[in-house]
Parts: C-alpha cells; sequence; structure tokens
C-alpha cells in the first residue's frame, strides 16, 4: 500500500474514527514489544524458539542472527 492510499483511506475518517484508531495501533504496539521482551527473557531452545522470536521482530533467522551479533 502506496503512502497517497493511506492518506486518501485516512482522510474520509472522522476524528473520532482516527482517535480509536491511533489507540488500537498504540495497543498492538505494546502488546507486540511485550511479547519480544517475553521471547528475548529466556535463552531459546529449540528451532520453533529461534523462528518465533525472528518473526516477533520481523526479522528472518539471518536477519536475527545478524541482529544478535550486533549486541
Amino acid at each position: 500500500m502506496l503512502n497517497d492510499e493511506v492518506d486518501e483511506k485516512l482522510s474520509h475518517l472522522s476524528l473520532e474514527q482516527l482517535t480509536n484508531l491511533l489507540e488500537k495501533v498504540k495497543q498492538k504496539t505494546a502488546e507486540k514489544k511485550q511479547a519480544i521482551k517475553a521471547a528475548s527473557k529466556a535463552p531459546p531452545r529449540t528451532q520453533n524458539d529461534i523462528q518465533k522470536l525472528a518473526e516477533l521482530q520481523g526479522l528472518d533467522l539471518s536477519g536475527l542472527m545478524r541482529e544478535i551479533s550486533k549486541r
């Protein structure tokens, strides 16, 4: 979706709808951060744990490995 398409869809929403949408986005962001934090506390024990951690951070396995090596 292009920025112009997003702008057009959002321009038709009322202020109340935009406020509700913003709250939903903030909530989903907080939930995702919490899930990443929870998944990062214990070291991964299986391949599924590693894949889940990568997915939560929006990375593939090689991207996750690069991110880990930066730390």
